[in-house]
This record gives structure tokens, C-alpha cells and sequence, in this order.
């Protein structure tokens, strides 16, 4: 080994001091004689001192790297598998219609007027007076908020562009201020108008006045001979034609899905100013779209 020299040149030491030591400590002399032994054996059993390390040498200590596992030293991202619900496409929405939150519409504004002779009362207050619901009195007794028309007077009226559609019975109706006559439906006080609708404003088609019976207070599609009936409306009020009165009319009779326009012509032929002509108080649809999601 590369150390024997250094072991061997203090046991030649042990021996000098040995000869140069008293004989009468024999208790010391065997501590050499030990110390020479642990020596020897060192020597022949090869045992090697660590090396002092070089101090410009690094003491870091590398890890070895293990062939085939896997470097746990890299921050490995762990994906986020958790089930996140995604929003619908909208293929999957309910055929079911939506109920509107709106459940009456009264004429919201008045497309052209065009007043006949002797027109005049209500003007006044137009066109408010014939926009929302009506003011009916009863079967003996007509309204007076009202606009007559005059003698061969037409006004137009419509829904802000929410149409009147197409359900069973009657879609719309037209209130004027018929009374019976002492209390007799056969004697009514009436003034006639033609009834015709559109979808686009310029296309009309007409519902035929043709009274049916007039002895019998019968005057078939003619508007004004129908008492209109007094009640309150509020936000959850439907209208209905047995309820309100007024003359009723179901587009499904020109053959019609949908329309937007109402308009109304008086038929009278002589009339005394201002109250000549049909007196028309309001126009309120009983089947519509929702408002909020029409497009005209």
C-alpha cells in the first residue's frame, strides 16, 4: 500500500523511544509493544486512509441517473379531468311554446286618419282617445270616449309591430258605442263600418258587411252594432269577445295566419257634425305574439 512508508517510519520511531525508554516501566513498555503489533497488522491486512479531498475540487455530490426510470425532478402538469358541463348548442331547446308574460294588447298607435264630413268629436284628445282599452257602459248604453270618423271616414290602427295571430274563435275586436234601444237586442242604435286587416300595409283584405238580418239587430261582419261591456283591465286581464263585448273577427275567415293592420271605414251616408260617422273607442287584439320576441 502507498501508505506503508508512513508506517513504517513510525515504528522505526516506537523503537528508538523504545530502547531509550526505562526498563522499569514495564506497564509502558507493553503499550509499545501493542502499539508495534497494530501497526503491523495494518500493514499486511492492506487497510487504506480515506484521501483528503483537493480543496479546489467541488464537494458536490451528483445523483446518478437511473437508465430507464422516469427524472422525478421535472414538475410534471397534472390536466384537469374534472367533468365541466358545457352549455347547450340550442339543438336541444323544448319545442314547447313559451308562455308570454303579457296577456292583453290594445291598439298601441294610429297609422292614418283620414276624417269624413262632419267628423270632429274627440279630436281633441287624439289619437290617445282610441289607443288602449275601451270605456263601454253596457248593453243600454254607449261610451263617450270616442273619435268619430265622419261620413265615409277611415282610420288605420296598429300594434307597434306585434302581430295578431291566427287561433280559434276570434282574434280581434273592434269597439264602438252601440246601445240597445229600451233595453231590446233586435233595436239597436248602430253605425256601420267596413272591417279590413293587412300584413304589410299596402294588401288589405276586406271582411264583407253584409248585414244578415238587420230587423233582428243581426248585421253579420259590419263593425258598431255589438254593445260593448264595462270592465277593468289590469296586467292579468284576457280579452275575450263574450266578456268585452264589441264586434269580434277571426282572420282564419280571409284565409290569413298573422296581420298587423286594422282598418276601419265608415258606411254611413249623412251625419250631423261633430258626431258624424262610425264612433270608434278602441281595437284590442285577443291572439297575438309575445311582443318581446317579434320582429315585424
Amino acid at each position: 500500500p502507498k501508505f506503508a512508508p508512513i508506517y513504517l517510519n513510525a515504528i522505526d520511531r516506537v523503537l528508538t523511544k523504545w530502547h531509550r525508554a526505562s526498563m522499569k516501566d514495564v506497564k509502558h513498555h507493553g503499550h509499545l509493544i501493542a502499539g508495534l503489533v497494530l501497526a503491523f497488522l495494518m500493514i499486511s491486512c492492506g487497510a487504506d486512509t480515506p484521501e483528503t479531498s483537493d480543496p479546489g475540487e467541488s464537494n458536490t455530490i451528483e445523483t446518478p441517473t437511473i437508465e430507464g426510470e422516469p427524472d422525478t425532478t421535472e414538475t410534471s402538469t397534472i390536466e384537469d379531468e374534472s367533468d365541466t358541463t358545457q352549455p347547450s348548442s340550442g339543438d336541444d331547446e323544448s319545442d314547447a311554446t313559451e308562455t308570454c308574460p303579457q296577456k292583453n294588447l290594445f291598439a298601441t298607435e294610429v297609422i292614418s286618419f283620414e276624417p269624413g264630413e262632419g267628423a270632429g268629436y274627440g279630436s281633441g284628445e287624439f289619437p290617445e282617445i282610441v289607443l288602449g282599452p275601451p270605456n263601454g257602459k253596457g248593453n243600454n248604453a254607449g261610451g263617450l270616449n270616442v273619435l268619430s270618423l265622419g261620413v265615409g271616414g277611415t282610420i288605420t290602427m296598429g300594434f307597434s309591430g306585434t302581430p295578431i295571430i291566427d287561433e280559434p274563435g276570434a282574434d280581434f275586436i273592434v269597439f264602438e258605442n252601440p246601445f240597445w234601444v229600451n233595453n231590446i237586442p233586435a233595436d239597436v242604435f248602430a253605425e256601420l263600418a267596413e272591417v279590413s286587416v293587412s300584413d304589410d300595409g299596402e294588401t288589405w283584405h276586406v271582411f264583407d258587411c253584409e248585414p244578415v238580418d238587420p230587423d233582428a239587430g243581426d248585421f253579420g261582419q259590419c263593425a258598431g252594432w255589438r254593445p260593448v261591456q264595462a270592465f277593468e283591465v289590469n296586467d292579468d286581464y284576457v280579452l275575450t269577445a263574450e266578456e268585452a263585448g264589441g264586434d269580434a273577427y277571426d282572420i282564419a275567415d280571409l284565409g290569413l295566419e298573422q296581420i298587423y293592420f286594422v282598418r276601419i271605414r265608415d258606411l254611413s251616408e249623412s251625419g250631423a257634425a261633430p258626431t258624424a260617422g262610425f264612433d270608434l273607442d278602441a281595437v284590442g287584439a285577443v291572439n297575438f305574439s309575445c311582443p318581446s320576441s317579434t320582429e315585424q
